[in-house]
C-alpha cells in the first residue's frame, strides 16, 4: 500500500498521460477528453478516488494509529506551548539582568520565575504521560499483522487489506459501470489510479524492503513514508498534508461529511464486488473518511520550532569566562544525546548518524524503536529535571537575591545536585515553612543588588540550556514518532534508516520471510530465509530509484482506462499489495502462509 502523497503524484502523472496519449479513434479520443475534463473539473473527487485504499483501512481498522498520532500531538502541542514560555520568560529574564534601573524591570523579573514554577506545577507530571506514549509507539501495535499472515479467513480481513487483495480490477471496472455523471467519472479514474498505483508502487517497496507488506509490515511502512517524502520535493503541493486535507474535505460543518452520492455509490459497488459470506462486516465508510481527513490533518502538527536564540556576548562572557567554576549542567551522561546521534550545532537527534560527505553508512540498532524510544525518554527526564527545580526560582530566592546574597537552596538543590535530580527536591519541613514566607517581589533597588551575583547570570544560563534541552527532546520525539513509521521522514531521507529504500538492492532471491523479532530488527533488510517458491518481483534493475519508479507510475493506467472504455472484459485481478511479485494475480493459500513452499493458488477473476 502506497502512501497519500504518491497516490497524488500518481494521479496527476496519469492524467497528464492519458491526456497527451495519442488516440486515432475520434469516439475514443473524444471520451478521453470528457474523462481528463472531469478529473481537472472535479479534482477534489478525483483525489478521494486516489486515496479509496485509505479509506477503507481507516474504515476497516480499531483507529488505533489515529489515537496514538492524537496523543503525540497532543503531548507536542505541550512542549511548543513551553517552548514558547521558556523563549518569554528567558527574554525577560535576560532583559532585567541587562537594564535593572529599568523602572519595570525588577517586576518583569519576577514575573518571569513566578511563570516558570508555574510552568513546573502544570508539567511535572507530563514524564507519566510521555513514558506511556514511547511505551506504546515502541511496541509497534498501530501497525497489526497482516490477516493473510495470521492464516485468517477472508471474512476476518480488516477492509483495507481485503481491498488490496481481492477483486481488484473488478471492483475499478464496476466503479466505471456505475458511474453517472462527470463528478462520478472523476472518482472512478481516482480509483483507477490507485489501483494501478498501488499495483506498481508496492512492487517498488517489496524490492527495497526485501518482501511484501504482509511479511514486513514495519519496513513496509517506512519505505512508504519516504516514498511519499520523495516525491513531496518535487511537488510542493504534497508538502502539506493540511493541504490535501482541505482538498478532499466536503461538508460544510465542523466534521468533515462524506458525500452522500459518492458513500451510494462505493456501497453498490462493494455490494456488486464482494460476496457477503466472504467478506467482514461493514464497511462505514462514512467513518473512514472522517479519519482519512483527521489523520491527513494530524500529520502536520509535528513541526520543529526554530532554534533558541543564543545568549547575549555579554552574558557568555561572564558565564563561561571562568573555566574553572563554569555553570552546573542541565544534562547529564543519561541524558545527554549519544555521541553519533546529532550533526553539528543544535540538531535534533538522527540515532544513526548525521548524513556526510554523501555517504550516510548503513542503519544500525539504533534505529529501532526500542533503542530510539529510551533515548527519546531519558532525554525527556532532564527536561522534567529542570522543571523540578523550577519551584526554588523565584520567590524563595528573592529575598536573598534582594540582600545581594546568594540563595542558600540554589547552593544546595540546584548547583550541588543538579546533575542527579529527576524529582522536585526533598525540603524539609523547615525548609518548606522558611520558603513559603519568601514571596515579597522584588523592588527596582534589590534588583540592583542582585544582578550582581553570579547566581542570577546562571539562571540565565540554565534557561537558556533548558530550552535548548526541551528543542533537543522535540526533536527527538518527532525523529522517534518518524523512525516508528507514523510521520513522513521529510528532510531526512539522506539518513541511512530511510535512504535504503530509495534505491533497489542486489537480491539472490525473494520474498524473505518475516524477521523473527521485527520491533527490533525492522531497520535492517531481513538476512531471513526465502519463502518458497520465490518471486520475481523485477519491477526495477538494482541500482533504480523513484525516479524510474515516477515514469512507471505515470503510464500505469492508460492502458487498463482505455481497454475499460472500449468495452474488453476484465480477466485478471492483480494483487495491490504485489504480494508475490509484480503483476502477480491474486491468490489464497492452500494450507498456511507458514508452510515450505506455500501452497500459492491463483484466484479467478470471480473468486474471492
Amino acid at each position: 500500500m502506497i502512501d497519500y502523497r504518491t497516490h497524488l503524484a500518481a494521479l496527476a502523472l496519469q492524467t497528464a498521460h492519458l491526456a497527451a496519449r495519442p488516440i486515432a479513434d475520434p469516439v475514443l479520443a473524444a471520451q478521453r477528453d470528457h474523462q481528463v475534463g472531469a478529473v481537472q473539473t472535479a479534482s477534489r473527487t478525483a483525489q478521494l478516488g486516489a486515496l479509496v485504499d485509505h479509506l477503507f483501512r481507516h474504515a476497516g481498522n480499531d483507529g488505533a494509529e489515529l489515537a496514538l498520532l492524537e496523543r503525540a500531538a497532543a503531548l507536542w502541542a505541550d512542549g511548543l506551548r513551553l517552548y514558547a514560555a521558556v523563549e518569554r520568560i528567558r527574554d525577560d529574564v535576560q532583559g532585567a539582568l541587562a537594564d535593572p534601573a529599568d523602572p519595570g524591570a525588577a517586576a518583569a523579573f519576577c514575573a518571569a520565575t513566578r511563570t516558570l514554577r508555574g510552568l513546573a506545577e502544570e508539567f511535572q507530571d507530563k514524564h507519566a504521560d510521555i513514558a506511556t506514549l514511547t511505551s506504546d509507539v515502541r511496541a509497534m501495535d498501530h501497525l497489526p499483522e497482516h490477516p493473510r499472515q495470521a492464516d485468517l479467513r477472508t471474512d476476518h480481513w480488516p477492509w483495507g487489506d481485503l481491498f488490496l487483495a481481492r477483486r481488484t480490477d473488478a471492483f475499478a471496472r464496476t466503479m466505471f459501470a456505475h458511474a453517472n455523471s462527470p463528478d462520478e467519472l472523476a472518482f472512478a479514474f481516482g480509483v483507477l489510479s490507485s489501483s494501478t498505483a498501488n499495483a506498481c508502487g508496492s512492487a517498488f517497496h517489496g524490492q527495497v524492503v526485501g518482501g511484501p507488506r504482509r511479511a514486513h509490515r514495519f519496513r513496509d511502512r517506512v519505505a512508504s513514508t519516504t516514498l511519499g517524502s520523495w516525491f513531496a520535493q518535487s511537488r510542493p503541493e504534497l508538502r502539506r498534508c493540511a493541504d490535501i486535507a482541505d482538498r478532499i474535505r466536503f461538508g460544510a460543518g465542523p466534521e468533515p461529511e462524506l458525500p452522500q452520492h459518492l458513500a451510494d455509490l462505493l456501497q453498490t459497488v462493494l455490494d456488486e464486488v464482494y460476496d457477503p459470506a466472504l467478506r467482514p462486516p461493514g464497511p462505514d465508510l462514512h467513518l473512514g473518511y472522517r479519519r482519512l481527513v483527521r489523520h491527513l490533518e494530524l500529520l502536520d502538527r509535528f513541526e520543529q520550532p526554530p532554534a533558541p536564540t543564543p545568549l547575549p556576548l555579554t552574558l557568555i562572557a561572564e558565564i563561561y569566562g571562568d573555566p574553572a567554576n563554569p555553570p552546573a549542567p542541565i544534562t547529564t551522561p543519561t541524558t545527554s544525546t549519544p555521541p553519533v546521534g546529532h550533526g553539528p550545532g543544535i540538531t535534533p537527534t538522527t540515532y544513526s548518524g548525521y548524513p556526510t560527505g554523501g555517504n550516510p553508512g548503513q542503519p544500525t540498532q539504533t534505529d529501532n524503536t526500542v533503542d530510539a524510544g529510551e533515548a527519546c525518554g531519558a532525554f525527556w527526564l532532564g527536561v522534567l529535571a529542570f522543571l523540578g527545580f523550577a519551584v526554588l526560582l523565584g520567590g524563595p530566592c528573592w529575598e536573598q537575591w534582594g540582600s545581594g546574597k546568594r540563595c542558600t537552596y540554589w547552593d544546595k538543590y540546584v548547583a550541588k545536585n543538579f546533575e542527579t535530580a529527576f524529582s522536585p527536591p526533598a525540603l524539609s519541613q523547615e525548609e518548606r515553612d522558611e520558603l513559603a514566607s519568601q514571596q515579597q517581589p522584588l523592588s527596582t533597588g534589590q534588583l540592583g543588588n542582585a544582578v550582581v551575583l553570579r547566581q542570577l547570570t546562571e539562571l540565565a544560563a540554565q534557561l537558556f540550556e533548558f530550552q535548548k534541552g526541551l528543542w533537543e527532546a522535540l526533536g527527538k520525539a518527532k525523529a522517534y514518532l518518524t523512525g516508528s513509521g507514523l510521520l513522513y521522514p521529510d528532510g531526512k531521507l539522506g539518513f541511512p534508516l530511510y535512504r535504503q529504500f530509495l534505491t533497489v538492492p542486489e537480491a539472490a532471491g525473494w520474498p524473505h520471510r518475516p524477521e523473527p523479532d521485527p520491533v527490533r530488527r525492522f531497520y535492517r533488510y531481513p538476512p531471513t530465509p526465502l519463502e518458497y517458491p520465490v518471486a520475481q518481483p523485477n519491477l526495477l534493475p538494482p541500482g533504480a530509484g523513484p525516479a524510474r519508479l515516477r515514469v512507471l507510475l505515470g503510464a500505469a493506467a492508460t492502458e487498463t482506462w482505455i481497454d475499460m472504455i472500449s468495452g474488453v472484459r476484465g480477466t485478471a485481478n492483480p494483487d495491490l499489495d504485489a504480494d508475490r511479485g509484480v503483476r502477480h494475480d491474486c491468490w489464497a493459500t492452500g494450507g498456511s502462509i507458514n508452510d515450505n513452499p506455500v501452497d500459492v493458488q491463483l484466484l479467478g477473476y470471480q473468486e474471492m
